[in-house]
């Protein structure tokens, strides 16, 4: 009998009965198993920490689950040269607190941390919240050691900053969502910690775009911004009242828009004045309605409780359609608009939801409760209708899985298919690795 939370992933669909589930403790007992899986044509799920909202890692009927929650070995740490080389299923969190007791940081911060896994992490290419000063994960991984669907493992990991010899495999495979192999070591590219890392609360002025916010925060903090975080006020209402432990709001913030901004630097004084300066201006300008600065570090803690609240805001409208988009930031406002206006026109008894990572173009959205089918074609149709193609993406960072495919030509184009179908079929012929994801073969 297969234990539940490996029948699904994080947004609780289920796609049918797995056959088995394999959880191997080292790449050669792996490429083994891979090995006989692909001379039997035996389709395999891959997983992770099941913290994805795709229905990637959820398996289907006649499906081998490969867990590769038992690789969560440190291979090298260069402490010099800030390059860490780990097994894929090492927790993200934990690697974080890892590297930091040697003075640096793997930037990449997710509110799954504690339970993610570093391949699922590459694989996905995941985001999160400092995308706009550090990129996504594609940006910290120097190389990876990866099991194709023959058995044969490539790598080991590439860890030089420069290496121009042939094909990037690594690039490859980073954001292909276990499709054309198994990511089973990462080499990571850290940076150093900063020492000064200081959040703020803004209500954003009704008349005001959060592109024009966005642009003076860049243009006033410069490469101190290190997160840009959106919320609508119904996201900003519901985190209020799921957690106790979130930061209680002055009035100025009611019914608002509220960004939460994230500047980091050397020195506390410095970074101090250009928040209080850069902060100080918008206000005068009517730019925002409202502050929160915290007044120490648990404060600081409790107005990003408010922005990770989407857990709990997800569980009170299961089974919900999830949403993360890609559009330039000076679509947002009218989006959502126009989203709302849809959603409201089908009169169906469903909440929404609208927050983002504006720093980068990303925008998400939980809608339910969706019960049936219909009713999650009818709220997806209300919010992709409005995207137009090939310049938006309907994923930005959780992938296309099984839940995004049928939208995947809103996004690329079939020249673009057609090119990732040709790389699929070379490594992998007899589409063993996630299939049904991405794309049908």
């Amino acid at each position: 009998m297969i234990d539940e939370r490996y029948l699904h992933d994080w947004s609780g669909t289920r796609y049918g009965q797995p056959l088995s589930l394999e959880k191997p403790g080292s790449v050669t007992s792996l490429a083994q198993w891979l090995k006989r899986c692909n001379e039997d044509g035996s389709p395999v799920a891959l997983q992770g920490g099941r913290t994805g909202v795709s229905g990637g890692a959820a398996p289907g009927d006649g499906e081998h689950i490969l867990s590769l929650e038992n690789l969560r070995e440190v291979i090298s740490f260069d402490r010099q040269a800030g390059v860490i080389v780990v097994e894929s299923g090492m927790i993200l969190a934990d690697v974080q607190a890892l590297v930091e007791e040697e003075g640096w940081t793997l930037p990449l911060d997710l509110g799954s941390r504690g339970s993610c896994q570093i391949g699922g992490n590459a694989a996905t290419n995941a985001g999160g919240c400092r995308v706009i000063k550090y990129g996504n994960m594609r940006n910290m991984v120097l190389g990876v050691e990866a099991v194709l669907a023959d058995g044969s493992v490539i790598g080991p990991p590439n860890v030089l900053v420069k290496n121009n010899a042939g094909y990037s495999l690594t690039q490859l495979l980073v954001g292909s969502e276990g499709t054309l192999g198994v990511i089973t070591k990462v080499a990571l590219r850290l940076v150093p910690t900063p020492p000064v890392r200081l959040a703020a609360l803004l209500a954003v002025a009704p008349q005001i775009g959060v592109d024009e916010l966005l642009r003076c925060c860049r243009v006033g903090f410069g490469e101190s911004l290190s997160a840009f975080e959106v919320m609508w006020p119904e996201y900003v209402e519901a985190a209020l009242s799921e957690k106790a432990d979130v930061r209680r709001l002055p009035e100025g913030f009611d019914g608002m828009r509220a960004v939460l901004i994230e500047v980091e630097g050397q020195s506390e004084t410095a970074i101090g004045a250009q928040l209080e300066e850069v902060l100080s201006q918008l206000y005068d300008k009517n730019i925002v309605r409202d502050i929160v600065l915290p007044s120490s570090i648990k404060d600081g803690q409790a107005l990003w409780a408010i922005r990770e609240s989407v857990g709990e805001i997800q569980r009170d409208i299961r089974p919900y359609a999830g949403f993360d988009l890609g559009m330039p930031a000076s679509q947002y406002d009218a989006f959502v608009t126009a989203a709302r206006s849809n959603l409201e026109s089908t009169g169906l008894p469903i909440k929404s939801y609208f927050f983002g990572h504006a720093g980068d173009g990303n925008l998400h959205a939980v809608i339910g409760p969706c019960p049936t089918d219909d009713v999650r074609a009818c709220v997806e149709a209300a919010l992709y209708d409005l995207l137009p193609a090939y310049t938006t993406t309907v994923t930005a960072e959780h992938g296309v899985g099984r839940k995004k495919k049928s939208m995947l030509g809103r996004a690329r184009t079939q020249a673009d298919i057609g090119a990732m179908i040709a790389i699929k079929r070379a490594l992998d012929p007899k589409n063993i690795l996630n299939p049904g994801r991405i794309f049908d073969l």
